[in-house]
């Protein structure tokens, strides 16, 4: 290998070039002070290189972004929905970066993208394009490539969402106590796999793909708890792995839950053994007839509840099933901590920006609660 050394610009600062036997540049950096500095940086990357342990220099975001996909995501067999996201920020990096060299992209150049984008999309997905742009530049750090952080104190903005925003839960504990009832009522009158799962949906505020998860070990009688470790997705018929590292977790239930899903159990072990069905998965939502419930199902029989019963919000989802379960937590006095490890959050952040509104009337609360006790 062979280093050259420039003072170049204004400043008179000075730059590396590395260059392998052909002649090819395989690694550079600029903007030193002093010719020492360049040379200390030249040699200690030179040695990597040789090593076999640095990233050629001129590797484009692009191709950046394509190993740091194909090392740390597609091994993870995340959901078709999952990976097309990740796809397409890749594409966007290519386009508008094309096949610069990552290392020659400068703060203001990257904010620039960030603006262009954010002029068509809301800031949440702006946010999460940064995120994963700063992944990758956190997986070449890791790979010695000598890098700035360009991400690193962008300012994130982005188009007012066009949707409507719907009701996204049942706000009273009134009718949710209600919705219970009527479920509780129908698995008593008549078998139906899904109000079971709705059932034990409403009283755990598990994810759709983790309720249908469910197999019977994750069932924990002493305890009182159900343990959720990984989803399944009814379309394909397959596995998933949790959402997060925090969504493995154990969840309280009651002794009525537990009564239902036994006695489901007892449903289902008498009836697998009078038709010779197998339960190869051992799901505890399993029909005989139509095996695990799709989304759809769930949704129009939930909404045929709510339709009787006269229920808002009346196109209420099996996602809304969740958030409810938060609404309620929350207007009930749990502890907002609580709440977001039973949900599977890693911290309360989206508990706060979803049910904002309802820790606003709690702080209120607790308030009145502080001027009554300082006046005593």
């Amino acid at each position: 290998m062979a280093i050259s050394y420039r003072q170049r610009g204004k400043k008179k600062n000075w730059d590396y070039r590395i260059f392998d036997k052909n002649k090819k540049v395989v690694a550079s950096n600029s903007g030193f002070k002093t010719k020492k500095e360049a040379m200390l940086e030249a040699s200690k990357i030179e040695l990597e290189l040789l090593n076999g342990n640095v990233i050629d220099s001129n590797i484009s975001l692009y191709q950046l972004w394509q190993k740091w996909y194909n090392l740390q995501i597609v091994p993870l067999n995340k959901s078709q929905g999952t990976i097309a996201h990740h796809k397409h920020r890749g594409k966007l990096v290519l386009d508008y970066f094309k096949d610069k060299s990552a290392t020659n992209i400068n703060f203001s150049e990257y904010q620039e993208f960030i603006n262009e984008y954010a002029k068509r999309v809301g800031k949440d997905t702006v946010r999460r394009l940064n995120a994963e742009v700063r992944k990758v530049i956190q997986f070449a750090k890791k790979d010695k490539l000598s890098i700035i952080d360009f991400t690193d104190g962008v300012v994130i903005t982005g188009q007012a969402s066009r949707k409507i925003k719907k009701e996204k839960a049942i706000k009273s504990s009134a009718d949710y106590h209600k919705l219970l009832k009527e479920l509780k009522h129908n698995i008593e009158l008549k078998f139906n796999i899904i109000d079971y799962l709705l059932f034990t949906q409403l009283k755990t505020g598990l994810r759709f793909g983790e309720v249908l998860g469910l197999t019977w070990d994750c069932v924990l009688n002493k305890t009182q708890e159900v343990k959720t470790y990984r989803r399944y997705d009814p379309r394909k018929k397959e596995w998933r792995p949790p959402k997060t590292a925090t969504s493995v977790r154990t969840i309280p239930i009651d002794s009525e839950t537990l009564n239902v899903l036994n006695q489901l159990k007892e449903i289902q072990s008498r009836d697998i053994e009078q038709t010779n069905i197998k339960n190869k998965e051992n799901h505890i939502f399993f029909d005989l007839y139509t095996v695990v419930p799709t989304n759809h199902e769930v949704n129009k029989r939930l909404r045929e509840h709510l339709k009787k019963l006269k229920l808002k919000p009346l196109d209420l989802s099996a996602t809304g099933i969740r958030h409810t379960y938060a609404s309620i937590m929350l207007g009930y006095g749990i502890d907002i901590w609580v709440i977001a490890s039973n949900m599977g959050h890693k911290d309360i952040t989206q508990i706060t920006q979803t049910y904002g509104h309802l820790i606003k009337e709690k702080e209120e609360s607790e308030n009145k609660r502080v001027r009554e006790f300082l006046s005593q």
